[in-house]
């Protein structure tokens, strides 16, 4: 007899693991493991998506026809060990998993076997466009690489918003039309919403049961837990917000943190749909004429990517990579991460949402979260760490080269070719936190001067040597080392005091 095992984030029905079965013979094993739940203090929120998402699936397999084996244990160990007594199979088939201490974990349990029960790894694909292998042949050497190679590559091999061996309308990116700040009275789709059934009301009980102390909270739960629900969430996405997201994409509103972002990521990354459809789905839109290619071209860079390299150099680099801290920095987290209620109007914004949802947009975590982070000099790991347990769509393979690399720079440089650091004027440029904040956006060093405008020339005279010669931030440079001494030091000391606040938690409202 031949067991399939299942983890929470393949909950995926077109699995070759699946497709392979036969429902007369195999047993589908699936495992709510307590101690996998407890690696880390995971939201609320996302407990409650793999939990549910996991039983709307086991309970379509078996309207299939699959015999499954629905386990809660304390250990995946104690789980397995139960399972074995019972069905006694030879033979146990496992999609290849792409997080490293889940990897490591499986290999130890793979050892434990000695060899009784043959083990076999079964692709990851359709949950990525790449395999393992392939993914980390596009990585030639050791670094550093860009993105936008890895993205061409992938859209000509594909054909994707292709035209004779071009891109279509010209470009390989949009990026430049897609950083229009949104008016306050700019009006979004509000997206798709799906109101607990039975089998998620029970999950919400038992998470607030069992894991009552971990963040977040669960007034609302809004997102899908089945295929099908993922599914209508992603046509309405297509049909009525893909539109307006490409312009908007980097905007940012108060009390809007969804906009016209497609909120596909925990479907995506928990496996109820699959990268391809996804992909194919926008494209369709920009062919019939119902989004513009600059929305389109944005969303599917997001994906076919961003995803994708992301996932490759987390493959290529771990496990050395969770480690990497280049700049040094190693200021603990604040409490405000947790308890939503930083002075700072866009920290706010930025961190309420994930609190109440397990969800914010890329700005707010890159130009936002990881902005302040790394000019705060707060520890990479204690920042990917949070991210990992507060957003419903995180998992190692995708928070660690986002946040350490991208967000932080902790690598050095190795798949982005510079810091995504900036002072208050970015923020006020692209939203209207600024006009709600006790803090004055334009001042530097005054008593209300918002944080992000000392801090962030501090930041570049802390890491003037390692940064200095980059060629997109000499311009930068030049402006620092043009201002009188006198200046620079009265923002060091802004700076300095700034620090001390935080670590006061006087930051905090």
């Amino acid at each position: 007899m031949k067991t399939r095992w299942i983890f929470g984030n393949q909950l995926c029905h077109q699995l070759p693991l699946l497709n392979e079965a036969d429902k007369q013979n195999d047993v589908i094993l699936m495992v709510e493991a307590k101690s996998r739940s407890l690696w880390q203090s995971y939201h609320k929120q996302k407990l409650v998506l793999i939990f549910s998402g996991m039983r709307h699936f086991a309970e379509e397999l078996e309207e299939k026809g699959f015999t499954v084996d629905y386990r809660k244990a304390e250990s995946f160990t104690e789980a397995w060990e139960s399972h074995r007594e019972r069905y006694h199979p030879d033979e146990v088939h496992v999609t290849t998993v792409t997080d490293h201490r889940m990897k490591r974990a499986l290999k130890k349990w793979e050892n434990n076997l000695n060899g009784e029960v043959a083990v076999h790894y079964h692709s990851e694909k359709p949950l990525f466009l790449l395999s393992e292998e392939e993914a980390v042949d596009r990585l030639k050497g050791e670094g550093p690489w860009k993105q936008d190679a890895f993205y061409r590559r992938l859209r000509k091999e594909r054909d994707i918003l292709m035209e004779d061996g071009n891109p279509v309308g010209g470009r390989w990116s949009f990026d430049q039309d897609n950083r229009k700040p949104a008016d306050e009275d700019t009006a979004f789709v509000k997206p798709r919403t799906f109101r607990p059934d039975d089998i998620t009301k029970q999950v919400i009980k038992e998470v607030e049961r069992d894991f009552g102390d971990n963040p977040g909270n669960l007034d609302a739960f809004p997102w899908p837990v089945t295929r099908k629900e993922a599914l209508k969430k992603l046509n309405q996405f297509i049909d009525e917000r893909l539109p307006t997201f490409g312009t908007y994409q980097d905007a940012m509103l108060l009390d809007d943190p969804f906009m016209s972002h497609s909120l596909l990521s925990s479907s995506i990354n928990i496996g109820f749909l699959n990268p391809e459809e996804v992909i194919e789905k926008a494209e369709a839109a920009y062919a019939a004429g119902e989004a513009p290619l600059n929305a389109v071209e944005g969303f599917i860079r997001q994906i076919l990517g961003w995803r994708e390299y992301m996932r490759a150099v987390y493959v290529k680099k771990m496990p050395g990579y969770a480690s990497v801290n280049e700049l040094g920095h190693e200021a603990e987290l604040p409490a405000f991460f947790y308890t939503g209620k930083p002075k700072m109007k866009c920290m706010e914004q930025a961190i309420r949402p994930v609190i109440d949802v397990g969800y914010g947009h890329h700005i707010q975590r890159l130009m936002i979260i990881g902005n302040f982070s790394n000019l705060f000099g707060i520890s990479p790991q204690a920042v990917s760490d949070w991210f990992n347990e507060m957003y419903v769509d995180a998992y190692d393979w995708v928070v660690l080269p986002n946040v350490l690399g991208m967000a932080l720079y902790a690598d050095g440089g190795l798949l982005s070719t510079k810091p995504y650091v900036s002072s208050g004027s970015y923020i006020k440029k692209m939203s209207n936190y600024c006009k709600h904040c006790e803090f004055n956006v334009k001042h530097q060093t005054e008593d209300d001067a918002c944080p992000f405008n000392a801090m962030y020339w501090d930041f570049l005279d802390r890491h003037a040597d390692k940064l200095q010669d980059n060629p997109r931030m000499k311009l930068i440079y030049s402006q620092w080392q043009k201002r009188e001494e006198e200046k620079k030091k009265e923002i060091k000391k802004k700076a300095a005091s700034l620090k001390q606040q935080l670590t006061k938690g006087t930051l905090e409202a």
